[in-house]
């Protein structure tokens, strides 16, 4: 069944002509607190206000005790904390107009018939939680920094810019993080990673609790669609587990570089953390 899915993925692509990068798709802002400001590509600001639709090389920006929370049409949810910049650099699918008009917070996986999406975004300081749709084959999902990038394809994590320095926590599945001009490293849930700006050395610990559990309240309503989704028969929901696995560090730092996350369950190459 999985095999006639890919095929008709790719049947569809090819037949309608689509290359990746066809058109961008639309990401819906869920709510906002306080004082959020979006800069589109053309240089314009408007206030952020919940029911606004933003696209690509678009940068939102929270202030002292605001947030934003918005949802891309594959079902990917980002909450960002006060004080953050996030650049959405590129969100593109290959077909945009097969979601239309639907709720994109009840996708538990990237919806089929959009036949897959490129999405980079860069943190440029602050803290950005993502909650990533699990996404179809070729899909790719890019968190861009500073100090390196964090690459996923369904999973919870958070990042965190401060100053020269950044954090990655993985709250649940896998995450690829690659420090800049070092190998790409695994983390997996409850570990986290902090990259040193300034002598590009590596430490490791847990996910930060504190974030984690605001990860879980942010998502909450999204994971209540899903579920509730899920009863209607448009596919099963992915429960959000928070819990803590041990904090130890298993080996030393791996050489290995893995080029992608095919899923947060199946990550089998590179070393773990």
């Amino acid at each position: 069944m999985k095999l006639i899915k890919l095929v008709s993925i790719i049947a569809f692509a090819l037949a309608s002509g689509f290359a990746f990068a066809a058109a961008p798709g639309n990401i819906a802002v869920g709510s906002v607190e306080g004082t959020v400001v979006v800069t589109a590509a053309d240089g314009v600001e408007k206030q952020l206000v919940a029911g606004y639709v933003i696209r690509e090389n678009s940068r939102v920006s929270t202030g002292k005790d605001s947030t934003a929370k918005f949802i891309l049409a594959n079902g990917t949810v980002v909450v960002l904390k006060p004080n953050t910049t996030l650049d959405v650099s590129q969100f593109e699918q290959n077909n945009p107009a097969a979601v239309n008009g639907q709720d994109y917070s009840t996708f538990v996986t990237e919806p089929e018939a959009t036949a897959g999406s490129l999405t980079t975004v860069r943190l440029v300081k602050g803290t950005a939680m993502f909650k990533v749709a699990k996404l179809l084959p070729g899909s790719k999902f890019t968190v861009k920094t500073s100090a390196g990038n964090i690459a996923v394809k369904g999973t919870t994590f958070y990042v965190t810019v401060s100053g020269a320095s950044v954090s990655a926590g993985c709250i649940d599945g896998a995450i690829a993080v690659s420090p800049t001009g070092r190998a790409t490293l695994t983390l997996t849930s409850g570990k986290s990673a902090t990259i040193s700006g300034t002598s590009g050395s590596l430490s490791f610990g847990r996910a930060s609790v504190a974030l984690t559990n605001e990860a879980k309240t942010a998502f909450a309503e999204e994971e209540t669609k899903k579920a509730a989704s899920s009863t209607t028969g448009t596919g099963s929901a992915d429960a959000f587990d928070v819990t803590m696995p041990p904090a130890s560090v298993e080996g030393p730092i791996g050489s290995d570089r893995i080029s992608e996350v095919n899923s947060a369950s199946s990550v089998g190459d590179g070393r773990l953390y």
